[in-house]
């Protein structure tokens, strides 16, 4: 039987047409515009396509980006500062107590962050001091921190997100280092993995979280010695079924755990324990070769979540014609290695908090 084959031009044109026209059935998604673009700007970099993207087209795109970030103003505190999901409140600044719902979200202020890294941007337009005293405000008392200021709900998640935008701004002071360890630490379970919260069951998702955490602050070794880390590498290797991995004991195989999952082992030096050819096939056969683009499984259409994550596994895995993946930040190593020399030639900006120009 032939191998399946990565169809490069398919999945590009896959991205393109995810930034210029998406199906009527997601504009419930439009409040989070910017994870559409994240997924699909990640995606074409990793099939080296950014190139395929004219350079005003990029530049417009680093503007747009640019129009979601919050500073503190009249109607925004700095608590609520960073990056939101979409540009549909500003266009609504005028309306009447509009202002409540002007706030960051952190998921989206990392994804903001790693687009404009993988854009070339050198990020000397983002308010430093307000998004790190943004992201400060969201860490509770416990250590975890919450997706946004009001109401937000606090899991591995957006201790991934707060951490990882730390150390793309190159500043941990303002937050707890120490708690935010210490709350990963309580989310450890008795069968080796991580649940969302202490507690909660062992999920691929949150396990990547915890462990990618714990590698950016490099203190993987003080939350798992040798004996906890080969009990957690025996359950991300257990995830792996029929070819592809799931998410979590007795739930059907999901192209996007081949990136969650593939991408824990491989911080932990552990990827080489899988079947890295049974899950290359699961996951293409799980590509559309018609429209491009991948599905979580057999039976769902393509979306640009699942093709990018799908990419990305196949990228840790060693597949031809990629580019390699950083697995602890999840953009390209060209992105990282940008963001390393923009890091290295300067210290980034810390802006003057108080700007009465903000949209919102």
């Amino acid at each position: 039987m032939n191998k399946p084959q990565l169809k490069l031009e398919q999945h590009k044109k896959y991205f393109r047409r995810s930034l210029d026209l998406l199906p009527g059935e997601v504009a419930v998604f439009d409040y989070s515009r910017l994870t559409i673009l994240y997924f699909s700007l990640i995606g074409l970099d990793v099939l080296d396509g950014l190139d395929s993207l004219p350079d005003d087209r990029k530049k417009d795109i680093v503007e747009w980006v640019y129009r979601l970030q919050l500073v503190p103003n009249e109607y925004c505190s700095v608590h609520k500062c960073g990056f939101m999901g979409s540009t549909t409140v500003i266009h609504l600044k005028n309306h009447p107590g509009c202002e409540k719902y002007c706030e960051s979200n952190v998921a989206m202020t990392y994804m903001a962050l790693c687009i404009l890294i993988t854009l070339g941007d050198n990020l000397n337009r983002v308010n430093k001091s307000a998004v790190l005293r943004g992201v400060a405000s969201l860490q509770k008392s416990d250590g975890s921190f919450k997706s946004n200021y009001e109401h937000g709900e606090s899991d591995l998640r957006f201790v991934y997100c707060s951490l990882a935008i730390c150390n793309i701004l190159n500043d941990s002071s303002n937050i707890n280092v120490n708690n935010a360890i210490k709350f990963i630490s309580k989310c450890l379970n008795y069968d080796g993995a991580f649940g969302q919260n202490p507690g909660t069951e062992s999920h691929g998702g949150s396990t990547y979280c915890a462990i990618a955490s714990l590698s950016l602050l490099n203190k993987l070794n003080l939350v798992l010695d040798e004996n906890k880390s080969k009990i957690l590498e025996r359950w991300a290797v257990n995830r792996q079924t029929n070819g592809g991995f799931q998410g979590r004991p007795n739930k059907d195989p999901d192209t996007c755990y081949s990136f969650w999952l593939g991408a824990t082992l491989s911080i932990m030096g552990s990827l080489n324990r899988i079947n890295k050819e049974r899950n290359r096939d699961f996951v293409l056969n799980n590509a559309n070769l018609l429209t491009g683009g991948f599905s979580k499984n057999m039976d769902s259409i393509p979306d640009p979540m699942h093709t990018c994550l799908s990419l990305c596994g196949l990228s840790l895995i060693g597949e031809e014609n990629l580019n390699p993946i950083n697995p602890a930040l999840n953009i390209t190593v060209r992105a990282a290695n940008y963001l390393k020399q923009i890091q290295e030639d300067y210290t980034l900006p810390s802006k003057n908090i108080l700007n009465t120009d903000a949209d919102c």
